[in-house]
């Protein structure tokens, strides 16, 4: 359903700025507040957040910081939230997420996705999940652990297990574990993500 309010509210501070500075921006400078385009559409930052890679067995920090930036997105044209992640390796690498599949809707060999099934994936380094007749592959190079943390100090980041999963078109599959210390059982979610070539996005506005 179509946020109509927020939509207004947020087309109201959209203020672009001249096409001479919005070619010195990159997605590096977003902050909350700021907005940028790609697909067609134009979208307003809501938050940023951010993800600390770490050890995947006990979540320890590692000797050098690897930092994935989250934005979450607010579609002026159809009114929805969303998702987009950025970090570099050797490049600016940009994802979007749009698409939240309900875990029932995962399965393995014809089984219900569990979390043990996850980990045993794992352990195994190989695995399929199905979802809607598309079958995505494990990958073990692009599975990570992580703090995620509102701030970049992580002091209080919330230990995470990310299970990465890509089909034959290049979309991928994510199903993440969080893993706070009050619950017995992890939290999981699922996330469908596209990748966004760096040069079909546009900052053009910065608070």
């Amino acid at each position: 359903m179509i946020d109509v309010t927020r939509r207004l509210d947020a087309i109201r501070t959209l203020n672009i700025l001249p096409d001479e500075e919005i070619k010195t921006l990159s997605i590096k400078n977003v902050v909350a507040g700021s907005f940028l385009e790609f697909g067609n559409e134009t979208f307003k930052v809501l938050s940023v957040s951010y993800y600390l890679e770490v050890k995947w067995k006990n979540f320890k920090r590692k000797k050098q910081d690897y930092i994935i930036t989250e934005l979450e997105l607010f579609s002026l044209e159809k009114g929805e939230k969303s998702f987009l992640e950025w970090e570099v390796d050797d490049e600016l690498e940009i994802s979007h997420t749009r698409a939240m599949p309900k875990l029932r809707e995962l399965t393995f060999d014809g089984q219900k996705l569990t979390t043990q099934l996850l980990e045993d994936i794992a352990e195994e380094e190989e695995g399929q999940i199905s979802y809607k007749g598309e079958v995505f592959d494990y990958s073990d190079d692009d599975s990570w652990a992580g703090l995620f943390s509102r701030k970049k100090t992580f002091e209080q980041g919330i230990p995470v297990r990310a299970y990465e999963f890509e089909s034959a078109k290049d979309v991928c599959l994510t199903v993440e574990t969080w893993h706070e210390e009050s619950d017995e059982r992890p939290d999981r979610e699922a996330f469908i993500s596209y990748p966004i070539n760096p040069r079909s996005l546009r900052v053009i506005q910065v608070v």
